[in-house]
């Protein structure tokens, strides 16, 4: 998927908004604010693309999913679970589940299987930065505009500019809206988000 360059592409960006050149004492807390858009992008949809693993199975351990298993991507939202492997020409059993600090606890016949299909969001594991200190310098584009507008609002409210950081931050929420957007027209949240669950779809899913 695409990204965008921290320090060549990002950073410019906002010191470009800011109007400034960045002392280098100054550039810890600009990270930080960027990193702190980043995590609050990262909750306003369970469908970010580059986050979503659809159907990968997992093993179920004492009737559980749980939240992390060996060689593969710790579990940040289960989204969907299912009994066998789901969006192909077959029905699947779309399994009831409830999360708790274990991991995703099946219920309507899912406790005696040994595995499941999950659908679920990938934990953010990524912090931002120049590539130094274990920082991550490729930057998702899809957060790109809203990154550099957010940074741009936080550091005006850090500066006591209020009524500027809420014009910022306004336009930053319509950058992120712009790609929220995108999600619904690919279709992918309307397929795999959960169902609303009706006495005939419980009985469908119930049955073998």
């Amino acid at each position: 998927m695409q990204t965008k360059n921290y320090t060549n592409d990002l950073l410019p960006l906002i010191k470009s908004l800011c109007g400034l050149e960045f002392a280098t004492i100054e550039l810890p807390r600009i990270k930080a604010m960027v990193n702190s858009r980043a995590k609050r992008a990262f909750r306003m949809s369970d469908f970010w693309p580059r986050f979503l693993i659809v159907a990968e199975e997992r093993d179920v351990t004492n009737g559980y999913v749980p939240w992390d298993q060996a060689s593969i991507n710790s579990i940040d939202t289960y989204i969907r679970i299912h009994r066998t492997a789901p969006y192909e020409m077959a029905s699947a059993q779309d399994l009831d589940f409830y999360v708790d600090s274990t991991g995703a606890k099946l219920l309507d016949g899912g406790l005696n299987s040994t595995s499941t299909f999950v659908t679920y969001k990938k934990q953010l594991t990524s912090t931002y930065g120049d590539g130094t200190s274990g920082t991550e310098v490729l930057v998702p584009d899809e957060w790109f505009e809203y990154l550099a507008h957010g940074t741009y609002s936080d550091w005006l409210r850090a500066e006591g500019q209020m009524e500027k950081a809420q014009v910022a931050d306004m336009e930053a929420i319509d950058k992120v809206t712009d790609e929220l957007l995108r999600i619904d027209e690919m279709r992918t949240s309307g397929l795999i988000s959960p169902r609303i669950s009706t006495n005939a779809s419980m009985q469908s899913r119930w049955s073998y």
